[in-house]
């Protein structure tokens, strides 16, 4: 029982890793103006975890500078369902409804 709890600990763990590691992917895309490919990687991120806020308000960051608004608004609003105190989501959020 208790190699059977480390082992999914370790697979946790590894899931945990790469989620992150495309979620940088992504920015590197990203702050590289390679948008599309940015937008794969943190589609990959959400794929594996749909409950981590990051991949989604990177997402809207992303839809924001293709300028792809209504995208990008749905983004940052998933992200708020998530986090509610998500500051830099509410702040993007705010800027394109024109609160």
């Amino acid at each position: 029982m208790k190699e059977k709890k480390e082992k999914k600990e370790k697979l946790d763990e590894d899931v945990d890793s790469i989620e992150q590691e495309l979620i940088e992917l992504g920015k590197f895309y990203f702050l590289n103006q390679k948008y599309d490919q940015a937008i794969k990687e943190f589609q990959k991120a959400i794929e594996i975890n749909s409950k981590n806020p990051q991949g989604f308000y990177n997402l809207g960051i992303v839809y924001e500078a293709k300028n792809m608004i209504e995208k990008a608004s749905r983004m940052y609003r998933r992200t708020l369902e998530l986090k509610p105190d998500h500051v830099f989501a509410k702040e993007h959020l705010n800027k394109l409804v024109g609160i």
